[in-house]
């Protein structure tokens, strides 16, 4: 089911009902999956929706439910929802991020990506689109969760995905990649056994790290991509976390 992609820095909540891995519920549910961006956090994450704890620690670099192909979801009732996050064990008492409230559409999946400073953290909602690609092409989306990149690159990233070989040349994949975004969202290529991709600071042809990393594909396949910090938040880490959201 194809839509528009939004990230919006947020603060959520709704009643989790159970783990799916789909492409699309009913209209009356959405599916959401957790992303824990925070290098700099002193410790693992607790995440609370509509006051009940959900996810009682989700370390830096890591994703709730686990990465799975096809993705795997919680299932939660569509409409406002709210959220708070605290450190792991420390649910009562002093959130690190507020309980603020957001809206999720029913009948469509959604990243929830949490990532800035370790003591002022946001949460990006990210809509995804796990529809498969057509015969002969795949899909790859590039999230920038880097946190020092806002300091080192206030510019954002120019993202070149291309075939195993081939060198930086011509207009960015994707340009101007900051903190949050999902850039134009999914892109559409020829279908390859890999892709590498290279980063760079915007309007530079420099890479940041050569070699580039080199991602395997399958005929179809859907891929994300988050551009993520080392930990403790210093710099830009040279692996993206990569998470293969569909195969056939």
């Amino acid at each position: 089911m194809a839509r528009f992609f939004k990230a919006l820095p947020l603060t959520l909540a709704v009643a989790v009902l159970s783990i799916v891995t789909t492409t699309c519920t009913s209209t009356g549910k959405a599916d959401v999956r957790m992303v824990n961006a925070l290098s700099a956090a002193e410790s693992p994450i607790a995440i609370q929706l509509n006051g009940t704890t959900v996810v009682s620690s989700l370390a830096f670099d890591a994703v709730d439910p686990a990465p799975a192909t096809p993705a795997a979801y919680f299932e939660v009732s569509s409409g406002t929802f709210t959220l708070e996050l605290f450190y792991a064990g420390q649910t009562k008492s002093n959130p690190i991020l507020n309980s603020t409230t957001g809206i999720l559409d029913g009948g469509y999946p959604y990243t929830l990506l949490f990532a800035g400073p370790a003591d002022l953290p946001a949460l990006y909602l990210i809509s995804d689109d796990n529809v498969p690609p057509t015969v002969n092409t795949v899909k790859i989306r590039v999230i920038n969760a880097s946190q020092s990149s806002s300091g080192q690159y206030p510019g954002g990233f120019d993202v070149y995905i291309l075939p195993p070989g081939k060198s930086i040349s011509g207009i960015p994949t994707i340009s101007g990649l900051t903190l949050g975004q999902a850039g134009p969202g999914y892109i559409t290529l020829n279908y390859l056994s890999s892709y590498v991709v290279w980063l760079t600071p915007h309007n530079s042809t420099q890479p940041l790290f050569n070699p580039p990393a080199t991602y395997t594909q399958t005929n179809q396949q859907i891929t994300t991509l988050l551009i993520m910090d080392e930990a403790g938040g210093a710099t830009v880490s040279s692996t993206m976390l990569s998470l293969v959201d569909y195969q056939p």
